[in-house]
């Protein structure tokens, strides 16, 4: 990841939000940021769910639904569709190093790198 997206990243954070990082977009910036702490909540998730998953990782698909399951009615996602959360959440952990794509995969599995 580049410096110019670390230094965005450092400054959305001292604003409660988190720029998202894609791996495929100059600097690595997407673009947009979230809200800190929904960010944590669907990180978090996300990190929890892949390491009781192993090593054969999940199916994007069912993270995303067990994402819905978990946060729908959460205080944090007032309108309560998880969908882009989790997506976009996923992309940001890529960037980051902390998740991969199985590659190979489809429909897209994903688990945590090693």
């Amino acid at each position: 990841m580049s410096d110019v997206a670390w230094n965005a990243d450092d400054h959305a954070r001292r604003r409660g939000r988190v720029e998202i990082f894609n791996a495929t977009r100059p600097d690595g910036l997407d673009g947009w940021t979230m809200d800190l702490a929904q960010y944590e909540l669907v990180r978090d998730h996300i990190i929890d769910t892949l390491t009781d998953a192993g090593p054969d990782g999940m199916l994007l698909k069912d993270l995303v639904a067990l994402t819905q399951a978990r946060f729908g009615q959460h205080p944090a996602f007032p309108r309560g569709r998880l969908r882009n959360y989790a997506t976009y959440t996923k992309v940001d952990l890529e960037a980051r190093d902390l998740v991969e794509r199985i590659s190979g995969s489809n429909p897209q599995r994903i688990r945590l790198r090693t």
